[in-house]
């Protein structure tokens, strides 16, 4: 699950910000188990298995997992007992050389996350019931000001702004009944665990800013209250609904102080979907229609005008309106094969286009559209399989209220005031390499044209059109030591 987080610079903002949607435990278990090339949205399988498994063995007792490492036997004893754990670590470096606000900066981010999960059929003789538990701990942490200094909603990588120096990040109880169709959980979770999973191959540019800042995730390794039920319709469909609450100001709490936080609503969402992957189809592909009703309040962007808060009186209230709701249609396709889908391979040389395209009911919100299309080339070395190079262009338009509030606060702020064009384009070049031993780097080079100052609106700076360059190392520690399956 990455984290694209960040302390607004706003008033009345969900106070969070994040990108990658649900990527930083997909991609250690990518990494761990060299699946990467067989389904069309590989970062998206951690995700998964909090979603009914749509393959036709739905009932069929999994392999025995195999760990090799230092402490493997002690792990696998443990596992037998009912007890699984793991540890991942993932580094993002990240550069604004002609980009943003303030150019030429860059930032370090390193998170540490430990998982455990209780299998409650062992302990307790319940059959399909877990305990999971994840807590983060941030390190190496450098230039928490990077936000403010890229200025912008989309462009890369964004650190976070960690007050603390760990978060519990997960800690639920889940149920499966009915052969494993259904699949219930309930606890301290995240929306990004089940909602538009990505369909791209980036843990650093892979997200879609409707869940972000209209729905108002929080990062998914800052947990909330949540509730998630998904059924299996048929081997290759599923539907879900889930409840999430909404608390603002949640980088400043350690995810345990329950009895303080504040709850401002509910985020209620839905999703109707189908995956195959290459073990039931030569052109696998996935498609999820995911609509979100938001009902905490938010800045009415469409009713605040120039001389308000928003403009030369910044002591002035803030005018709310109470909820929001939009739809995201998130999807990836197969294309091309270089065997022609003839021979039976796991990870074939491949070609697959995805999309991530959202739209927002509500015009005062900051963002009424955003789609982004993308080309990936998986294995293009058969001696390298878990390999991809990608292509990407993302289209966002601001609503126009919104830019006009832009406009206002940097002409406040000793700027020109000029208007802030509606429509912003990311175009991307990505790639991920397979170090070995599941160890993974994924670089990336964005080009941003007409970016705005979302993050950093009072400033007389406008935000440069330029270049962005991050990139993300991925070590599955826990793999390596034998905790976790390789």
């Amino acid at each position: 699950m990455t984290e694209r987080m960040t302390r607004t610079t706003r008033p009345g903002r969900r106070g969070v910000r994040i990108g990658t949607a649900g990527t930083l435990l997909a991609a250690s278990v990518v990494a761990a188990t060299g699946a990467l090339a067989q389904q069309p949205s590989p970062v998206g399988q951690f995700n998964d298995q909090t979603q009914p498994r749509t393959d036709p063995a739905i009932a069929a007792k999994p392999a025995d997992p195999v760990r090799v490492g230092p402490l493997a036997p002690w792990a696998t004893d443990m596992a037998a007992r009912g007890l699984s754990f793991d540890v991942n670590i993932y580094n993002f470096y990240q550069a604004n050389p002609s980009a943003g606000l303030r150019t030429g900066e860059q930032s370090n981010s390193t998170y540490f996350v430990l998982s455990m999960s209780a299998d409650m059929q062992k302990l307790a003789g319940i059959v399909g019931g877990t305990i999971k538990f994840t807590q983060t701990f941030f390190g190496n942490v450098r230039n928490l000001n990077m936000a403010a200094d890229i200025g912008d909603t989309t462009v890369g990588y964004q650190p976070p702004f960690n007050p603390n120096s760990n978060r519990l990040s997960l800690l639920t109880y889940q149920q499966k009944l009915l052969d494993d169709r259904l699949v219930v959980e309930v606890g301290r979770t995240h929306p990004d665990r089940y909602y538009g999973l990505p369909p791209c191959n980036s843990i650093n540019s892979c997200f879609q800013d409707l869940f972000y800042i209209n729905a108002g995730f929080t990062s998914p390794l800052y947990a909330v209250w949540g509730a998630n039920a998904a059924y299996q319709l048929s081997p290759t469909t599923y539907i879900q609904a889930g409840a999430f609450s909404v608390n603002p100001g949640t980088n400043a709490l350690s995810g345990y102080d329950w009895g303080y936080e504040r709850l401002s609503g509910a985020l209620v969402m839905t999703e109707i979907g189908t995956k195959t992957d290459y073990s039931m189809t030569a052109y696998p592909g996935r498609a999820s229609l995911t609509g979100f009703v938001n009902t905490a309040d938010h800045d009415d962007n469409l009713k605040t005008v120039f001389g308000t808060s928003k403009g030369l009186n910044p002591g002035a209230p803030v005018l709310q309106k109470s909820g929001t709701s939009g739809l995201v249609l998130t999807g990836t396709q197969t294309v091309w094969r270089a065997d022609g889908g003839l021979v039976a391979n796991p990870h074939p040389t491949a070609i697959s286009l995805y999309t991530g395209t959202g739209y927002s009911f509500d015009p005062t919100v900051p963002i009424r559209f955003n789609s982004f299309v993308g080309m990936l080339l998986q294995a293009p070395d058969q001696s390298r399989p878990n390999d991809t190079y990608g292509l990407k262009m993302n289209w966002q338009r601001l609503s126009e209220n919104y830019t006009q509030f832009l406009a206002d606060a940097n002409f406040i702020s000793g700027g020109t005031g000029a208007p802030y064009a509606r429509d912003k384009f990311v175009f991307e070049a990505n790639a991920h390499f397979d170090l070995g031993a599941g160890v993974i780097v994924e670089p990336v080079v964005q080009y941003v044209v007409n970016p705005n100052s979302f993050w950093n609106p009072f400033t007389a700076r406008r935000a440069k059109d330029g270049f962005y360059a991050g990139a993300t190392l991925v070590v599955p520690l826990g793999t390596l030591l034998g905790l976790a399956p390789g």
